[in-house]
Formats: structure tokens, C-alpha cells, sequence
């Protein structure tokens, strides 16, 4: 009897559960309503306590909004099963659970009446502070942290760029500043986000919002959420924010981050491999995280792998050359020597330093931490030409420093730029990719006066190898070493660049089938050997070749038929005859500079694509009529010191200097002419306007100019009367440098009329002209805008300048050479010397009547004056027997050395114990003069001493 019970209560049960489904349903709905309700109160009253007063809500009422989410999405599912269903079971089920539904909702509104404030009051000085490694590179990296901190202590500066190539310790660095900055409290709020890398702006947002306490919904509107994180933050009051790891740029107002200024005092400090984020995100100073210097990578390297082993055991040496070849680079340093740690055997070691040089990234952990994050940084790069740059750089030597120039030149040459016709837009183009992977950290700048080169670090170069190794595929031997060529099964069809520059192969022998190849690198080498006739049969594709400095006689009769050679350097060889270039119809660049050639190749006319011709230092003795027209899109033309004069008059079998003059798409030209009527008659075709740079010499280069003013706008005339030609010397009015070699006829420099038409003359070398007395007198042409003038071999000079100083004299000078004047007793005097405010360098060499550098001013009794030369760096004074003074005194906190050789009489220096220059770096003399010197005070020499330098 109650089995039968049993079931009918429980029949009854399901048909009241159908019965009232519709019901239920309204209700449940209705039920949802109100705590929708609810949920938009709560919501909108932490809108108004986080946003506007910084509060951050509490965890129970996260809790409660997550369980209203959780519900509302239960009841949708249950809403939209009701309208699928009519069978009568499903519907008792669904029934039955619409019941429950109501009971749950009633309960999560019950829980929604909170009896107390949903929100806590903000924490100020919030932060955390951050789990850290211990700072590496103590000088490297304190000195950096400490740059980095005067920054932020600095009320004028808002936003700080911190960038430096991957694994060199930025991110440590910046969480000792993280946790500084928390102990002392000089922020309300420190606040640290690492980016993720596919940047996304509504990522960042909630990131930054998650840093600061604030939830914001991920299905905001982006709008709505920088409105709302600016708000926050504003509440923030003085905060530091810190993105860690930033890989692209993005405005500020769209994220919601106050722009940081010395009215709300806020920072920013961005982290970055690349300088191109710090510039785009407008940094006021970046800082760059370099590495570790030798003594404190080996340092770190010692600690990683234990002391006591590396130092006792025989493998010390080689754990060195270990340390060394991890290139400063903390992430390296760690990973290599916590692999080798406690490793005794030498012979671990010795495998450890080949696996190393060779690139293979077989060293445990290498693959996986370094690697990949060097590799990171390349796979980031903008485009595919500019990472194929990239991997071009690693076919240079390891440590190379590379020239920017010659680098660009292989670029174009390769393809990686698109020809305009215009090699300086190319070059532009070149340079720009150039700065982009300096930017990147993948090129580092190395810089020897005003000489720039880049260099690729050891472990960016071993990724660009290893990448290299399967597509594109490169050959790299690269100052190695090779006395032989690699193998031939190394020569693959599929290699596409080979370089085995700077070693020391002699012959280049066999038949490489390498038809995919489009650079080889050989320069450097020791060809003294002839190249076999079919070694270049099977470079179809050869688009770069380099044999400069090869030694080479001779070329191969098959490097004719490169078809697709774009440049071909032969630079610095023993090259007399060079094959036929006629079927080279696309070569662009073609070097020959010092060589022993007399002619030309054969097929010279047909180069029309040609773009840049270099014949300077060779034996031409014969230019054939009709090339040079051929040669119609040449924009650069270097004949500098090429046997070769122009002239008016050759011949119609030679090339006349009509030629040059037709050719409209010149920039650059470097050229001789026979005699100055030649000369005036180029000038006088106004051709020198179309030029970007010139350097004309007139029978013959002075022995007397310095390469290093050969760079633009350069005239030498040699062994000519330019005072009997008079005005008809006309020199273009945009020479920059001016050298006049053995024009005896000169008297003064201010005779040549020609002169006051030369407005920006900045460099003036004049040497051997037996007339020349005096450089300038009163009244005349001042030359106001000379830097610098180098008087060399000049017997019967005796002044600088006579007469009263005129204003502007000499106003620009820098620099002051003076060699081989033996009768010049004095340089300046003291009202000469007072226009020369911006003078650097002061050189006398060889001046056997010299006795002072400066005198008092004539019949004014001022031969104690003080001179102040506030920009002087050097003085350099060489066998100068009769030297008795420099002058009374010097005032020149600019300078960095005295160099004294061979001057037996100078016992004084112009220094003064009370006004020593500040910027003094060494004094260099002999140890016998330096002894002898006489100062001002006994405790001068005593501060000097440490400067002295010994050697003559």
C-alpha cells in the first residue's frame, strides 16, 4: 500500500512541476529582475567609490557580483531548453528546476543586502615589493640604477626610457628601483606592469587596473575603460608606473594613464630592447643598460660555477676565454656557468669554448633561455628585408667593426633596397635600417673620433648564424684562420651568401655549383695564387663580389659572365689587366681603386647601368673618347690621385673633359686636370653646381693635403702663378677646402682676389710656396668662416698676421697646424690671439727659429696678460730647439693635453696653481724635460704629476 503511495505522490509531484512550469517561469524571470536590479546598484556604487575615491571593493562582494554571473547564465540556459522542449519527462525536469532556481535566486538576493560598505579605503604608498636576483655587474649596473634614480628624483623629468638588448638585466634592475621606491616612500603609489608582448590595448588596460586594485569588465567599451583607469589613477595622486618588456608604442590618453608632469608628479619608466618604443612613447632621457664589463663578467661567471673549481682547477684559462665569449651579457653568463658548474675536466671546458665559438647553442639551457630570447628581438623586426640585414651583418669576422657605408653598399647591391635611382635617397634608406637595428639592440655603435662603425654583439651574431644554417642558408668563415677553401660539399646549390673574408686562403681552385648564391665575400685574403678560370662558372646568381685586398694579379676569364653582378670591389690589388666587363650589363658599382691597370677594361661602354666609378690611385694612362657618354646614370666618379688628367685638348681618341660635363645625374667627383686653363673652363660650365661634393686638383695632388679633407668641396691647385692669373681665377663659390701647394708666387694670402667669393671656406692648407710671408694683413680679408688652417714647408713665413686686428679675424678658427716654417719666431700676440675664441688645436712642429708661441702686444707692455682660450683642448709642440715660453699665462678649462717632444728650452708651462683647467687629462714629455720644469708654485707639479705621462 505505500509502494502504490509512493507513486502517486511522486506522479502528483510531476504533474504540478508541469503544471506550474509557465508559472514558475514568470517567476524566476521576475526574480532575475530584481537581482539584475540589485547587481546594476552594487555595480554602480563601486563605479563611484573605486573611480572617484580610489576605494577597492571588498572580496565578499567580488565573490557575490561572480555568483550573479554564474546564475544569470544558469537561468538563460534553463529559459532557452524551456522553449526547445515538449516532450513530457524533459519538461518535468526542466519544471523541477525552475523551482530550484527561484529558491537560489531569493537566496543570492538575500546575500546581496549587504550590511556594510562594499568598498575599503585605499592603501597609500601602495606596492608591492618584488622578488629579485641580486644585482649583477656592481660598477655596470649600480652606476645604471643610480642614472635611472636621479631621473626619477628629478621634478622636470616625467617619462624614462630604459632599454638595452635582451637578457642584460633591465628587468632586475628596475625591481631593486621597484622596491627602493617602495621603502621611501616618496610616491603615494608604485606601481608595476609587465606587458605581454602582442601588445593589446584592452589587455593593458585591465593589467593596469588589476596593478591598482581597480576591476574593470572585460566586455567595456575601451573608451569607457580608459575613463575610468584615468579616474583611478588620478586618484593615485603621485604615482610611479613601470611597463616592463614594452615592445610597441601607444598613446597614453588611449590606455587612461595621466600624462606624468612636474604639476602631479607622476612617472613613467618603461622597459624596452628597442630605443625606437622609448622615442615613440616620447621618453624625456633614455638610458641604456649596457654590459658587464670583463673584470664583472668573469666575476658573476666565477660565482655561477663555484669559485674554488674554476680557480684551482687547469681548466681557469680556458673557463676565461668561456666567460669571455658570453659577451658581457648577464642571462649568458648564467646560463653557461650554471651548466659547467663545478666542472673540473678540461676537456668539458675546451668543449664548452668550441661549442661556443661555433654557434651550435648546445651548451645546456643556451637553446631555450638565451636563444630564444635574443631571437625574440629579431623575430620583432618590422619586415623581412630589414631582418634579412640583419643576418647579413653576421658575414662579417666576430667583433668586427663594421663600416655603415660598405655595409649599405652589399644591401643595395643584394636587393634589400629598392633602387630610386638616386644612391644618396638609397644610401638614406640604408642608414635608416642601419638605426633601426641600433635601436633594436642588434647593432652596437662603436665610434673612433668622428669615425662611426657598428659591431654586432658575439651572442646576437651566434643567433643570426644559427638561423642561418637552414633558411637562408649562409657559409660563414669569417676571420677564422682558413689557409684552404671549405670543403665542396659545403659549397650547397641551395647556399644563397658565402663569406671567408680575412683569412688566409691563397687559391680559390675547382668549379662550385652554387647557383643560388648571390653574395661572396673574399677580401682579406692572400690570393697570390691565380684563380682557375671555371671557379665562378656556377654563380648565375652572384649579385656581390668582393676581392679587395686579395693581393690577386689576375682574374678568371668566367668572372665575365656574372650577367647578374650588381657590384664588383677589386679595391687594393696588383691588378694590371682586368677581363672584359661587356656582358656585366647590370653592374652598378665598380671599384678599381689601387690597382696597377693602364687602361681600362674592355667593355667599359657597355656598363650603362653603372652607377659609381672608383679609379682613383691607379696608372691610367689612356681614357678612350666615348665611355664616359655611355656611362649616363654615373653618379659617382673618383680619379683622386689617378695617373689620368683631364684636359681640354686630348685628342678625339681620349676622353675630354666635355665629357664630365654632360653627365647630369653626377653628385660626387673626384678628378685632375692637366693645367689651370682646363681648370677655368670646368669651372666656368657651372657643372660643379649639380655636385653634392667635388675635389679638383690642377697638375697633380699636393703632398701636403690630409686625407681627411677629402671628403667635399675640395680645390688643390699645384705649381701655378694664382696671383699673375688674377681675377679670372674664379673658384667655385661653395669650395669648402682650399689647398695651394708650391705657388711660389704668393707673398700673402689675402692677394688672391678670389678668396672674398669663397664665403664658406672652412679648411685652408698651404705648403710649400717659398714667397709666402705673411697670411694676412690688416684691412684685408678676414676669411671669417676658416676652421682650420695648416701652414706646412713654408721657408720664409714670418707672421700670421701684421697690422692691426680686424673684427672677425680668423673668428671660426679651431684648428692651427704649423710645421716647417723655419723662419716664423713667434705665433700670435696677445691681440691676435684674443679673436681666437673658438680655437682647439694649437700644433708647431719643426720651427727652428720658434722662441715663444705668444708675445705681449706690441708697444703696450702687456706681456703679462692671461689668455683665455675658453675652448682650447691641445697643445702639441715637436722639435722646437729655440722654445723658451708658451705665453705669461693660460686660462683654458677646456684642455685635456700638452704634448711637449723635443723642446730643450721650454722650462714653463702657462699653468697656474690657482687656475689649473679642469678638463686636463695628461701632460706628455720626456721624463729629463719634465724634471727640469719650472712652475708657478712647488705643489703645481705635485697636482700635475699624476697627469705626466713619459715618452717623447
Amino acid at each position: 500500500m505505500e509502494f502504490v503511495w509512493e507513486i502517486g505522490k511522486n506522479v502528483w509531484e510531476h504533474c504540478n512541476y508541469i503544471r506550474n512550469l509557465e508559472r514558475n517561469k514568470g517567476v524566476l524571470r521576475s526574480k532575475m529582475d530584481e537581482l539584475s536590479s540589485r547587481e546594476n546598484d552594487v555595480k554602480t556604487e563601486l563605479d563611484r567609490e573605486e573611480v572617484q575615491h580610489g576605494k577597492k571593493r571588498k572580496r565578499e562582494v567580488e565573490l557575490w557580483l561572480e555568483g550573479v554571473k554564474k546564475i544569470k547564465n544558469e537561468v538563460h540556459e534553463i529559459e532557452e531548453k524551456i522553449g526547445e522542449e515538449r516532450r513530457w519527462f524533459p519538461r518535468y525536469r526542466l519544471g523541477a528546476l525552475v523551482a530550484k532556481k527561484i529558491t537560489d535566486v531569493v537566496e543570492i538576493q538575500e546575500k546581496g543586502r549587504f550590511d556594510e560598505a562594499l568598498v575599503l579605503d585605499p592603501l597609500l604608498g601602495s606596492g608591492s615589493t618584488l622578488p629579485t636576483a641580486q644585482l649583477v655587474g656592481k660598477t655596470t649596473a649600480e652606476k645604471t640604477m643610480e642614472m635611472i634614480w636621479d631621473c626619477l628624483m628629478n621634478v622636470e623629468i616625467g617619462k624614462i626610457g630604459v632599454h638595452g638588448m635582451g637578457g642584460v638585466g633591465k628587468t632586475t634592475i628596475m625591481k631593486h628601483i621597484n622596491n627602493r621606491l617602495k621603502e621611501t616612500c616618496l610616491f603615494h603609489n608604485i606601481i608595476w606592469v609587465t606587458v605581454s608582448k602582442e601588445i593589446n590595448l584592452k589587455r593593458l588596460q585591465i593589467d593596469i587596473a588589476k596593478a591598482i586594485g581597480l576591476s574593470l569588465p572585460e566586455d567595456d567599451d575601451e573608451n569607457i575603460m580608459s575613463t575610468k583607469l584615468f579616474e583611478a589613477l588620478k586618484r593615485r595622486k603621485k604615482f610611479v608606473l613601470i611597463l616592463d618588456d614594452l615592445w610597441e608604442t601607444f598613446q597614453l590618453e588611449d590606455i587612461g594613464i595621466p600624462e606624468p608632469n612636474e604639476n602631479n608628479g607622476c612617472k613613467l619608466i618603461l622597459t624596452t630592447r628597442t630605443l625606437g618604443v622609448c622615442q615613440g612613447m616620447e621618453t624625456q632621457i633614455d638610458i641604456r643598460v649596457e654590459v658587464l664589463s670583463e673584470e664583472e663578467a668573469w666575476a658573476l661567471f666565477k660565482d655561477k660555477v663555484g669559485n674554488d673549481v674554476v680557480i684551482s682547477s687547469e681548466a681557469g684559462d680556458v673557463a676565461k676565454l668561456v666567460a669571455k665569449e658570453c659577451g658581457g651579457l648577464p642571462l649568458a653568463l648564467i646560463t653557461v656557468g650554471r651548466a659547467l658548474r663545478k666542472v673540473d675536466d678540461v676537456r668539458e671546458w675546451r668543449n664548452a669554448l668550441n661549442e661556443l665559438r661555433g654557434s651550435t647553442m648546445e651548451i645546456k639551457g643556451m637553446k631555450d633561455n638565451v636563444f630564444e630570447c635574443l631571437k625574440f628581438s629579431y623575430n620583432r623586426l618590422t619586415d623581412h628585408k630589414i631582418q634579412a640585414c640583419f643576418l647579413y651583418c653576421s658575414l662579417y669576422p666576430e667583433d668586427f667593426e663594421i663600416s655603415p657605408e660598405e655595409l649599405i653598399e652589399y644591401w643595395m647591391g643584394d636587393g634589400f633596397i629598392d633602387e630610386v635611382g638616386n644612391r644618396e635617397v638609397e644610401f638614406d634608406k640604408g642608414q635608416c635600417i642601419v638605426n633601426e637595428l641600433r635601436r633594436a639592440c642588434l647593432l652596437e655603435t662603436v665610434v673612433y673620433g668622428e669615425v662611426e662603425y657598428v659591431m654586432m654583439h658575439d651572442l646576437i651574431r651566434d643567433v643570426a648564424i644559427h638561423i642561418t644554417r637552414v633558411c637562408p642558408l649562409f657559409l660563414v668563415r669569417a676571420g677564422v684562420g682558413l689557409e684552404e677553401l671549405p670543403k665542396e660539399k659545403e659549397w650547397t646549390k641551395n647556399v644563397e651568401r658565402i663569406s671567408l673574408m680575412k683569412n688566409r686562403i691563397e687559391i680559390l681552385s675547382g668549379q662550385p655549383d652554387c647557383p643560388r648564391l648571390s653574395t661572396l665575400l673574399l677580401q682579406d685574403n692572400f690570393l697570390s695564387q691565380k684563380i682557375t678560370n671555371s671557379f665562378f662558372a656556377h654563380m648565375s646568381s652572384l649579385r656581390v663580389l668582393d676581392l679587395s685586398r686579395t693581393r690577386i694579379e689576375s682574374l678568371p676569364e668566367s668572372l665575365s659572365d656574372l650577367g647578374n653582378l650588381h657590384v664588383l670591389l677589386l679595391r687594393s690589388n696588383a691588378l694590371k689587366v682586368v677581363p672584359s666587363l661587356s656582358k656585366l650589363k647590370k653592374l652598378r658599382v665598380l671599384d678599381l681603386n689601387g690597382n696597377l691597370i693602364k687602361e681600362l677594361p674592355l667593355g667599359m661602354e657597355q656598363l650603362v647601368h653603372l652607377r659609381f666609378l672608383d679609379l682613383s690611385y691607379t696608372h691610367l694612362q689612356i681614357f678612350p673618347a666615348g665611355i664616359i657618354p655611355n656611362l649616363c646614370l654615373l653618379e659617382d666618379l673618383f680619379m683622386y690621385r689617378s695617373s689620368w688628367e683631364w684636359s681640354l685638348n686630348k685628342g678625339v681618341m681620349e676622353g675630354e673633359i666635355d665629357e664630365i660635363t654632360k653627365l647630369k645625374r653626377l653628385r660626387n667627383l673626384h678628378i685632375s686636370f692637366t693645367d689651370l686653363p682646363t681648370f677655368l673652363n670646368y669651372n666656368q660650365s657651372g657643372h660643379w653646381r649639380v655636385l653634392k661634393s667635388f675635389h679638383c686638383t690642377v697638375r697633380g695632388s699636393s703632398p701636403y693635403l690630409s686625407h681627411l679633407f677629402l671628403n667635399q668641396n675640395s680645390i688643390e691647385i699645384r705649381h701655378f702663378d694664382v696671383v699673375g692669373i688674377g681675377s679670372s681665377l674664379l673658384l667655385p663659390n661653395n669650395t669648402l677646402k682650399l689647398t695651394l701647394s708650391q705657388c711660389h708666387g704668393i707673398i700673402r694670402l689675402s692677394q688672391l682676389s678670389f678668396l672674398a667669393n669663397l664665403r664658406d671656406l672652412k679648411v685652408c692648407v698651404i705648403g710649400g710656396c717659398n714667397g709666402m710671408e705673411c697670411i694676412l694683413t690688416a684691412e684685408e680679408n678676414t676669411i671669417p668662416s676658416l676652421e682650420t688652417l695648416n701652414l706646412d714647408d713654408l721657408p720664409n713665413l714670418r707672421a700670421i698676421y701684421e697690422g692691426v686686428v680686424a673684427h672677425g679675424t680668423f673668428g671660426s678658427l679651431k684648428i692651427l697646424s704649423i710645421k716647417n716654417c723655419d723662419n716664423l719666431k713667434n705665433l700670435f700676440w696677445v691681440g691676435l690671439l684674443q679673436h681666437l675664441q673658438n680655437l682647439e688645436v694649437i700644433q708647431i712642429w719643426n720651427c727652428c727659429l720658434m722662441e715663444d708661441v705668444v708675445v705681449g702686444e706690441q708697444n703696450m707692455g702687456q706681456a703679462n696678460t692671461p689668455i683665455t682660450l675658453p675652448m682650447l683642448r691641445k697643445i702639441d709642440l715637436k722639435s722646437l730647439p729655440e722654445l723658451k715660453s708658451i705665453c705669461w699665462r693660460m686660462i683654458c678649462h677646456s684642455l685635456e693635453t700638452i704634448s711637449v717632444c723635443n723642446c730643450p728650452k721650454l722650462k714653463k708651462l702657462p699653468l697656474s696653481v690657482n687656475n689649473l683647467p679642469r678638463a686636463l687629462k695628461s701632460i706628455i714629455g720626456s721624463i729629463e724635460w719634465w724634471d727640469a720644469l719650472e712652475l708657478d708654485h712647488s705643489n703645481t707639479k705635485t697636482l700635475l704629476q699624476p697627469l705626466f705621462r713619459g715618452g717623447e
